[in-house]
């Protein structure tokens, strides 16, 4: 399989570069740096971005509870942050992680919140 890279130099954004939803909200897909595995998705703010960069913690916008979150808190699975990405339209982050811990993103228990299959796909060979 032919390997793909970006090329050209890493682009630089400032948080405010970034493009917010409406209720000034980007979601954050958290991938474990290890494997590549997508162990989540959340929501985060500006504030909540400069948190996470400050603290080294992924911190999240609770859209729910309209309060700031940070991941591990309560479970003790805290996201150590290894980088962040913007992707080309900057209106999504990559996160990418290393779980601490017991090592489990989903309030299920289960190492990745990604384990439900959509009705009705057939999945194809690889």
């Amino acid at each position: 399989m032919e390997e793909y890279k970006n090329e050209g130099e890493l682009q630089p954004l400032d948080t405010g570069a970034l493009k917010y939803d409406q209720n000034g909200l980007i979601p954050a897909v958290v991938q474990d740096d290890r494997n590549n595995v997508v162990l989540m998705v959340g929501y985060m703010n500006e504030e909540a971005i400069m948190r996470t960069i400050k603290s080294g913690r992924v911190c999240f916008w609770s859209r729910s509870r309209k309060e700031y979150w940070v991941k591990g808190e309560s479970s003790g699975n805290f996201f150590e942050v290894k980088s962040i990405y913007a992707d080309c339209d900057a209106d999504t982050l990559l996160i990418k992680i290393i779980p601490l811990g017991p090592g489990l993103a989903c309030h299920t228990g289960r190492y990745s919140c990604f384990f439900n299959t959509l009705a009705g796909f057939v999945q194809r060979g690889s």
